[in-house]
C-alpha cells in the first residue's frame, strides 16, 4: 500500500494516539549487573552513620599530625563539620604533606590536596600498617 504524505500523517497519529507507553518497564532490560552494583553501593553509602569519636584537644591533634608528617604514616581525621542530618562524614584518610601559618595540607587519598585548619579536626588517629597492626593485637591478647 502506498501512502500519500497526508495519509501517512493521519496513520501516524492515529497510532500515536492509541500507543500506551510502558514508561520505565521498558528500561529494566538494560540494568546490567554493574548498574544494580553500583546501586547497591550507593545505597549502602547513603544509610551509613558515623558515630561521634572522642573530642580531642588541639595539642592531641597537633602530637599527632606531627607524627604522621616525620613518619610518613597514614592519619584518618573526623571534621567537626556534620551534613544535612546533623551526622558526620567520612574520616578523611591521607598523609600530612605539609603545614604553613594556621593551614595544614593533607595528601587525602580520595580528594586529593586539602587545605585544613586545626579548629576543623574533632579527632585524629594513626592508621597502622594491616600487618603491623595485626601483630600488635596479638601481643596485645598474649
Amino acid at each position: 500500500m502506498i501512502y500519500d504524505d497526508e495519509s501517512a500523517k493521519k496513520l501516524f497519529l492515529e497510532a500515536k494516539r492509541v500507543y500506551q507507553d510502558r514508561g520505565m518497564l521498558k528500561w529494566v532490560g538494560f540494568y546490567l549487573s554493574d548498574h544494580t552494583a553500583v546501586l547497591a553501593k550507593d545505597s549502602q553509602q547513603r544509610s551509613q552513620i558515623n558515630k561521634e569519636k572522642q573530642q580531642m584537644s588541639m595539642e592531641e591533634i597537633g602530637v599527632l599530625l606531627q607524627q604522621a608528617y616525620v613518619k610518613r604514616s597514614r592519619i584518618a581525621l573526623q571534621l567537626s563539620i556534620l551534613d544535612s542530618e546533623g551526622d558526620f562524614h567520612n574520616d578523611l584518610i591521607g598523609k600530612v604533606t605539609g603545614q604553613r601559618e594556621n593551614l595544614i595540607f593533607i595528601n587525602e587519598e580520595k580528594q586529593g590536596i586539602l587545605q585544613l585548619t586545626m579548629e576543623q579536626i574533632h579527632h585524629a588517629e594513626i592508621i597502622l600498617p594491616s600487618k603491623i597492626f595485626s601483630q600488635k593485637n596479638k601481643e596485645i591478647d598474649e
